[in-house]
């Protein structure tokens, strides 16, 4: 008989990161090696069920049957551990060796590793103290190597425009012959576009999320369980999961939904640090035209610019106010307020400069509604016929022979953007400077630097646009402007509504003696055409 019969426990684990030796490594495998192991031991006696980590990286000890079975030990229910082999109990060297090395022998815990033939109450302390570092390092290294294979792949993946998440977006399926294709989910992609519909049409954002649960439309989350995808979430809060303000909110401010795949948004540090931490826009891997597109580039634009700006409604209304969002003081550039002024049987709608409203360090710029409305739907028409006639004089310059035909020269376009761009940036990044130099002071130094801001990223949108188009030339070896496209589609509106504002402008200002200057979207796009076509104003005798 044995002096010491050690009560023994047996531990398994068993993770992705194990490759093609997972049969090998299996649980029923290491279980069988360990209790044959013991049964021909005397001095080990089995006295629990083995701990198992199935799923779990070695990288960590963070894994619930290890923590069980460090419990179980410092309660001194076991005094020995045994194991297939060393990478079953730990892939990090350092952590690994601290327990073999310092934290077992402190608590008198005997640990066996079978296949790497240790036995820390047999094995010789001076060969131990340098092989079994050893082996831990190589432990480590290999899953260190793993984990770089395994993110350089997915970063190959993600750069080519291949979808490498576990859920595809709502609005979204994964290919049935390829799963790291996207493709239109047609039973929800309607909502997807109804949403961007709606919040163009004026509806806030809160009051789409209500409409959507009056229609009964599962949320995203209730439609991943409906389609039978295992997805759970902390941010539950009842049994059904309704549509809220932030679910909408990401479908306005996705992407994915203009075609475009945005992937590596987050990430961990290393593969020994777990903690998922979300990562710089500027690191991202995005890919355009990855998949079919759910709403125009156009639209997408047009629902981010709004949302940037103050677009709340009275408790009472489903929508917006035609204006909302798109007047602007002419002198301080912040927001006009809507005012409503009973008198007898009608009421008496006005504009009014926020800032006076507040502070009354500038004029009330005040103006009727209704004269507004007259104005700017008089000028939208006026914008859109003076479109039209620039799309029919580039129709006459196309139908010239092409010797005298001149290129429609897209890089000196983009030049000339990128030249502006950084004139702007060097004009805003001098600010600072003027106003420790005492020329201007602190209001003046925050009003031209939203100005500067503003206009930088007008200009970084109109040269995307510019950009765009000379892609779409090349590859159609047709000039495609999208932009004459969606004025004239609004040639015979009768009406002024949100959705034509949102399409054609930008912002209305409201300058003193109810004068009213409207800028339009593509004003940059427009210009350079207009300069195009003046090529020609004498060979085709043409007037612009």
């Amino acid at each position: 008989m044995p002096d010491k019969v050690y009560r023994t426990a047996i531990y398994c684990r068993l993770s992705r990161e194990d490759g093609d030796k997972v049969e090998s490594n299996s649980i029923a495998s290491q279980r069988a090696i360990c209790e044959d192991y013991i049964a021909r031991h005397e001095d080990l006696e089995l006295v629990c069920e083995p701990f198992v980590d199935d799923g779990y990286s070695g990288v960590s000890f963070n894994r619930p049957q290890f923590k069980k079975l460090e419990e179980a030990i410092r309660k001194g229910a076991l005094d020995c551990i045994v194991v297939k082999d060393l990478s079953r109990f730990s892939r990090n060297y350092i952590d690994g060796g601290r327990y073999i090395e310092k934290i077992f022998p402190q608590l008198g815990i005997r640990f066996i590793a079978i296949n790497d033939a240790y036995d820390s109450l047999t094995g010789d302390p001076q060969s131990d103290s340098f092989v079994i570092p050893f082996k831990n390092l190589i432990n480590d290294s290999y899953c260190k190597d793993i984990s770089m294979k395994i993110r350089s792949s997915l970063e190959v993946k993600q750069k080519s425009g291949e979808f490498v998440g576990s859920f595809a977006p709502y609005g979204y399926m994964k290919s049935p012959e390829n799963k790291n294709q996207l493709i239109v989910d047609e039973a929800v992609s309607e909502y997807v576009q109804m949403i961007f519909s709606m919040y163009k049409d004026g509806f806030s954002i809160g009051r789409i999320a209500k409409r959507l649960n009056q229609m009964g439309v599962l949320s995203p989350m209730e439609y991943k369980h409906f389609a039978g995808v295992k997805f759970d979430t902390v941010f539950k809060t009842c049994d059904t999961a309704k549509w809220t303000y932030k679910a909408v909110q990401r479908i306005l401010t996705n992407e994915v939904y203009i075609g475009v795949l945005a992937q590596g948004k987050r990430g961990t540090p290393n593969y020994k640090v777990r903690v998922v931490k979300s990562k710089d826009e500027s690191e991202w891997v995005k890919v355009e035209n990855a998949h079919e597109a759910l709403v125009s580039y156009e639209d997408f634009m047009a629902v981010k610019v709004m949302m940037q700006r103050d677009m709340r409604c009275s408790p009472d209304q489903d929508e917006a106010h035609l204006f909302s969002g798109f007047l602007f003081c002419g002198d301080c550039q912040q927001p006009m307020i809507r005012k409503t002024v009973p008198s007898k049987t009608k009421k008496y709608i006005y504009y009014v400069c926020s800032t006076n409203k507040h502070s009354r360090t500038c004029s009330p710029h005040s103006i009727a509604a209704k004269e507004v409305e007259e104005k700017v739907f008089r000028a939208i028409h006026d914008q859109i016929e003076l479109v039209i006639n620039l799309e029919h004089a580039l129709a006459m310059i196309e139908r010239l022979p092409s010797q005298s035909r001149k290129a429609f020269n897209y890089e000196a376009q983009i030049a000339k953007i990128e030249e502006e761009i950084e004139r702007y940036q060097k004009l805003k990044l001098g600010l600072y400077e003027n106003f420790i130099g005492g020329v201007i002071d602190k209001s003046e130094y925050f009003e031209f630097r939203n100005s500067y801001t503003k206009t930088i990223e007008d200009k970084q949108e109109a040269l995307l646009r510019v950009k765009k188009e000379m892609k779409q030339t090349v590859t159609t070896g047709t000039t495609e402007r999208n932009w004459v496209t969606l004025f004239k589609q609004y040639e015979n509106v009768e009406e002024l509504n949100r959705r034509v504002l949102m399409s054609l402008v930008d912002r209305i200002l409201i300058h003193e003696n109810h004068a009213i200057e409207i800028v339009f979207k593509y004003r940059d796009e427009y210009q350079q055409t207009i300069e195009y076509v003046l090529g020609y104003a004498d060979e085709l005798d043409i007037a612009v």
